[in-house]
């Protein structure tokens, strides 16, 4: 067995997080796996944002829900706090944008997270028939992720689709929403995981832990039996002479 690597927000430690560039150049150096984030604009444009707020990638505290999109696209979103001007001319990227990227890699899986700011902002509902109508034309290679629990189950009464649910903790209560639930992926921050000696849940899903980003790291949970693993600096890992990857899980 071998590590999958999945491209977290593309690569953030080299590229604005969920930039195009960031998300093309992963593929197209081998990534068959990239995760990005979407929020809904007030006017119900769905663009690629991890933050509720575009402070940090922008240096503007602008609101993604509250805002329309006619102004967000009018910001600067190269990230100059870590990298200057080198991407001043970068804006968010809106999802149809990302349709458009997946289209040229059509082997490539992508890991949609939706955002729980959006969420409460728009309503499930909303939120996730505007993506599953923006998706519509690769939603073969997408996955739809989320931390809310009732957005999964949105997806589950309403589409045919894969689903990811990201653990907020490890419970038991939550074990027994997974086993309900049974999605297909189940994520998990590689700091809420127990400790060795304890197993992980059974079920019909693949475990997906993040962020991971060093090959050492990376080969301890793939002897655990973890076999996707979410990472920011995926070039570096996928050329690691100490790591072994494969393309498709």
């Amino acid at each position: 067995m071998t590590s999958v690597l999945i491209g977290h927000r593309g690569e953030p430690d080299n590229w604005p997080e969920n930039s195009l560039a960031g998300f093309q150049a992963v593929l197209a150096a081998g990534a068959s796996y990239i995760e990005t984030d979407v929020q809904l604009t007030a006017d119900g444009i769905p663009v690629l944002s991890h933050d509720p707020s575009l402070l940090r990638v922008t240096g503007k505290d602008v609101t993604v829900t509250a805002t329309p999109y006619a102004t967000i696209r009018t910001i600067p979103a190269g990230y100059e706090e870590r990298f200057g001007s080198k991407y001043r001319d970068y804006r968010l990227a809106r999802l149809d944008q990302f349709v458009e990227v997946l289209k040229q890699w059509p082997a490539a899986r992508a890991f949609v997270e939706l955002k729980d700011a959006s969420l409460v902002a728009h309503g499930h509902a909303r939120v996730i028939d505007t993506v599953m109508r923006t998706i519509q034309p690769v939603a073969d290679q997408c996955v739809l992720i989320s931390f809310d629990y009732e957005s999964l189950m949105y997806l589950r009464t309403h589409y045919q689709t894969p689903v990811g649910w990201v653990l907020l903790q490890w419970s038991d209560s939550n074990q027994s929403r997974a086993e309900t639930l049974a999605p297909e992926y189940l994520f998990c921050n590689r700091k809420r995981l127990p400790p060795d000696s304890v197993p992980l849940w059974q079920g019909p899903w693949q475990w997906v832990v993040y962020t991971v980003n060093d090959a050492s790291e990376a080969k301890a949970y793939l002897q655990r039996g973890i076999q996707l693993l979410e990472t920011n600096v995926i070039r570096q890992l996928m050329s690691d002479p100490d790591m072994e990857t494969d393309s498709h899980d």
